[in-house]
């Protein structure tokens, strides 16, 4: 029985979509590293790749589960850690060259512990974890074009107004907002569910 149950959790451990998401864990430190490091468009450009990289695990991970039937709870549990992980070391980076990115990373940590919080409560009162919904997938992809498109300014053969800049980053604040209060609002539903049940 012990041995079941070890290749069981093995197995749940070390699936493909899993494995992606370490992978993006493991490209966080070398993109913040090769972006903070970067002066030439040749080292932007390789610091870019890596987030794109980052990037397309993420939209693989989610294929590849649903496809081939290999959705674990481990996988739905660390896949979003991954996800907003990435999103705010880029943010984070971002703000050497865009001070306005602060309020990117700021909602973004306040929404994240939010929602961990209130996943801790579901789970507790006998909930399950669920995956992300339409307004978390529009959500990430806007902020995730918003911040390639940023990093690659600087070597792109155009200049655009600062007030462009400035207006891409408050979309990226109300985008983040409104999937907070979305997402608040469907944990609310179903931790109410629960306790009406009980």
């Amino acid at each position: 029985m012990s041995g079941k149950g070890n290749s069981s959790i093995k197995n749940e451990i070390f699936t493909v979509p899993n494995i992606l998401v370490y992978i993006r864990i493991i490209l966080i430190p070398i993109f913040v590293w090769l972006y903070l490091r970067a002066k030439t468009n040749e080292e932007y450009y390789v610091a870019f790749y890596v987030m794109v990289a980052g990037f397309v695990t993420d939209f693989l991970d989610g294929k590849i589960a649903r496809h081939f039937n290999c959705v674990t709870d481990l996988g739905k549990t660390i896949d979003p850690i991954a996800d907003k992980l990435y999103q705010f070391a880029v943010a984070l980076c971002l703000m050497v060259k865009y001070p306005l990115m602060l309020s990117v990373a700021a909602i973004l940590f306040v929404k994240e512990i939010s929602m961990g919080v209130m996943g801790l409560v579901l789970i507790n009162k006998g909930g399950q974890v669920f995956g992300a919904r339409w307004y978390g997938k529009v959500c990430t992809f806007f902020i995730d074009s918003v911040m390639a498109f940023l990093l690659l300014l600087p070597i792109l053969d155009f200049e655009i107004k600062h007030i462009y800049i400035h207006l891409l980053i408050y979309a990226c604040d109300v985008i983040l907002v409104f999937a907070s209060v979305m997402y608040t609002r469907l944990f609310a539903s179903k931790i109410k569910a629960l306790e009406e049940n009980v």
